[in-house]
């Protein structure tokens, strides 16, 4: 019997269940921690996971274990050079929330250069209605995006942003140059992009290079105090070093999907409490859509690459049976 288990916290896996393959079986058992995994995971086949820590450890632990199926796009919590010592696959879903995320960064822009916190605490909790609070607020269409990272998200908010008639810049080691003429996007190097944006969105993988990118060094080279926008990795910016840059205004907010951990201490953050900072708890993937998406494609993908159907995968270590 081929033994799949969902290693996330869910009630059902309704959905998993029409997709996995077929006389396979599926359980739910959350296992948060590498001791848990180890536990919980003998004799498993395939896991459905999501920010689990599938280290070198826990791999060697579970023998049998084949397939890693993130649903998710990000596949920062598994060692994929491990995983491919181990003959060890690890697929994840690179596209199935890509609409959303874009939706939420554009809604993060839109709700601080609008200052519609500030707006709205005003009216709703000091009862007042006034319209001279934010005399600062600039015409968006006279301002520029800068994308940290090209990739799909990357390319949707793009697409949003030349609605809105943004002047776009973006940054990225592997920019696709044909997409950036066709999106209107102007390829400028790191340095300029933090020099000449109003607002900077960071859609970079987290890498070695990226991690905790985002310094004072960074900061004072923006010259614009711009929006930092971050609703892709949150450890790519450092937060001790935001809040600085806050409190010295060296940028004027920041909308935040994610932050440093995935569990963040919310009574300790530097960031919580602040009229310019907007933080959401890591939703931007969210749509009913997409959550129906997400759990299909992670429960379909471990079929697909049971019956060698690699092209319809994205195998981040490139594992083969």
């Amino acid at each position: 019997m081929y033994k799949i288990v969902l290693t996330h916290p869910q009630e059902t896996a309704e959905i998993e269940e029409k997709f996995i393959p077929e006389g396979a079986t599926l359980e739910i058992k959350h296992s948060p921690t590498e001791e848990d995994l180890i536990k919980n995971l003998q004799d498993v086949d395939a896991v459905i996971s999501a920010y689990e820590p599938f280290t070198a450890k826990v791999m060697d632990a579970l023998p049998k274990l084949k397939i890693i199926s993130q649903a998710a796009i990000g596949f920062n919590s598994v060692d994929i050079e491990a995983a491919a010592e181990r003959g060890i696959a690890v697929i994840n879903n690179p596209h199935y929330c890509t609409p959303e995320v874009a939706d939420h960064t554009m809604a993060l822009i839109l709700t601080l250069d609008r200052r519609i916190k500030e707006f709205d605490k005003n009216v709703q909790e000091d009862k007042e209605w006034r319209y001279d609070l934010c005399p600062e607020i600039t015409r968006l269409s006279e301002q520029t995006l800068g994308l940290f990272g090209f990739g799909n998200i990357a390319r949707e908010v793009a697409k949003r942003a030349n609605a809105f008639g943004m002047k776009i810049i973006a940054s990225d080691p592997y920019m696709n140059m044909e997409l950036a003429k066709q999106l209107n996007v102007e390829v400028v190097t790191m340095e300029e992009l933090l020099e000449r944006s109003d607002i900077v969105s960071i859609h970079a993988p987290l890498t070695d290079e990226t991690r905790g990118y985002f310094t004072m060094e960074r900061y004072n080279m923006m010259k614009n105090k711009p929006l930092i926008i971050n609703a892709g990795r949150g450890a790519i910016i450092n937060e001790e070093a935001l809040a600085k840059a806050l409190d010295e205004g060296l940028v004027r907010g920041a909308g935040l999907d994610v932050l440093e951990e995935e569990a963040p201490n919310l009574q300790q953050s530097k960031l919580v409490g602040r009229n310019n900072v907007i933080i959401t708890p890591h939703v931007a993937y969210y749509s009913q859509t997409s959550q129906y998406e997400i759990q299909k494609l992670s429960a379909k993908n471990i079929d697909y690459y049971l019956r060698g159907q690699y092209d319809k995968l994205s195998i981040v270590n490139g594992v083969r049976k």
